[in-house]
């Protein structure tokens, strides 16, 4: 088997890898846009693809870095199919076509001519290629539900992240490849945790997001919960209101859950829940899979349980924030020109309000700048305004969706592959797990790949 990371860099970016299979097959592993580059610098290196076609795509989940990508990879490889679970299905068509949206919108504020990289057509066209896999179900590359007697299957395996995602476990000859994806290990308000295979795994491509994160004992998932709603009270108290930023997909449809049921059992005051557009196209998708996919609490109709009120772009620039309630507003990093950094401009310089960040935040991004500068001084959101001093109360909730590192690592020793590759981490994180792996299990092979370099596995 040879790999080919098809990433720019060792990070956590554009999220795409070739696997081929010595003449039974080239597959495609996601096809996700870098979240902080912009124009032709933030697609994967489909080039290093080369000139022969590729048999099938498959994605994980419908987050952008690994999904973000398939119109132009349909475009360059025109009959592909591109397998996917049917959460994962649902959700592409809302973010894809919200992408096109914001590249367009980019193209008039910034200037990038490339933009949109892709069309609203070309979205459409995309989807025209999806193929929809049962997770449990052994597929085959052509398409066929029984691939007995082939050299190369495939499965899904529930991924735990978000809704729809997926591991892929690949069968070949006398061989088992996995790949993670971004995954779970820890059961979350609406998700399960993921259900992998332990054994059997000859090659493992695991996610490496929070290596470079050690996660204390007292910071687990339900004190979190309880630190957030505590602050969330205690914001209410002093006459404020709350800003959570939030991706649009995952984040938002966790914390509503979370919030109503912690409402419903009395720990937290009942209050106006704000949410925007996108995220209510996700929840719809949220919804209407209750009952028949991998989520917890099928019985909870976020959007009629909830109702939270939604707001558009032009309200949310208008918007006045109002005491004791809560904006549950994306972007999650509050990335210049989104909803969350224009309304956080107008949280800063009141001591009553809150902003509260709870789930993976780039140093470099702005939330992760507003994270580190100490309250009194001056922050700039937005490189287009001038800096603020941070009045208001800021902290973090680690409420992440990603594995830590503490289960990652219990996983791979679990399952004990003969070979480790790690990819989806930075620098840090990266060299984290080849270390404790060095120490903890000798004969491992652990792999880095070398950003556009194709290895023999």
């Amino acid at each position: 088997m040879k790999f080919t990371n098809l990433t720019r860099a060792n990070e956590i970016g554009a999220n795409s890898y070739l696997l081929e299979f010595d003449g039974e097959g080239r597959v495609i592993l996601d096809a996700g846009l870098h979240p902080r580059r912009e124009g032709e610098e933030a697609l994967p290196n489909f080039s290093a693809i080369g000139e022969l076609p590729a048999d099938a795509l498959v994605v994980s989940h419908a987050h952008h870095d690994h999904i973000g990508a398939v119109p132009l990879l349909v475009r360059r490889q025109e009959k592909m199919p591109v397998y996917m679970s049917e959460a994962t299905h649902l959700l592409a068509e809302p973010l894809l076509h919200n992408s096109v949206e914001v590249m367009l919108k980019q193209r008039a504020l910034l200037g990038i001519t490339s933009y949109p990289l892709f069309t609203h057509k070309e979205v459409d066209r995309s989807a025209k290629s999806y193929r929809i896999c049962r997770t449990g179900q052994e597929c085959s590359l052509r398409g066929d539900s029984d691939p007995k007697g082939e050299p190369l299957s495939f499965r899904l395996y529930p991924g735990g992240h978000i809704l729809g995602a997926v591991g892929v476990r690949f069968r070949y000859r006398d061989r088992q490849i996995l790949y993670t994806g971004d995954v779970s290990f820890q059961e979350q308000t609406l998700l399960p945790p993921a259900d992998f295979p332990l054994d059997g795994i000859d090659t493992l491509v695991i996610e490496a997001t929070r290596g470079g994160k050690a996660t204390p004992e007292n910071q687990r998932r339900p004190m979190e919960i309880e630190r957030l709603i505590s602050s969330i009270e205690a914001t209410f108290r002093r006459g404020g209101a709350v800003l959570i930023p939030v991706f649009a997909l995952g984040k938002t449809q966790e914390l509503l859950a979370t919030l109503y049921l912690e409402q419903k059992a009395g720990r937290l005051s009942r209050c106006p829940i704000a949410i925007g557009g996108l995220s209510r196209s996700f929840t719809q998708v949220y919804d209407r899979l209750a009952r028949r996919s991998f989520r917890r609490h099928p019985g909870l109709s976020l959007l009629e349980d909830v109702a939270p009120t939604v707001l558009d772009g032009r309200t949310i620039r208008q918007l006045s924030p109002k005491p004791g309630e809560l904006y549950l507003i994306s972007s999650g990093m509050m990335t210049e020109r989104t909803l969350s950094n224009i309304l956080a401009q107008r949280f800063l310089p009141c001591e009553r309000h809150s902003i509260f960040v709870v789930g993976y935040c780039d140093p470099n991004s702005p939330a992760g700048q507003l994270l580190q500068t100490s309250r009194g001084n001056l922050v700039a959101l937005d490189s287009e305004s001038a800096p603020q001093p941070v009045l208001c109360e800021v902290d973090q909730f680690d409420l992440t969706s990603h594995a830590i590192r503490e289960d990652l690592l219990a996983y791979i020793l679990r399952v004990n592959p003969r070979l480790c590759v790690l990819v989806h981490g930075d620098p840090p994180a990266l060299a984290w797990f080849q270390e404790r792996l060095r120490d903890e299990r000798p004969g491992l092979e652990v792999i880095v790949p070398p950003p556009g370099e194709s290895l023999e596995l």
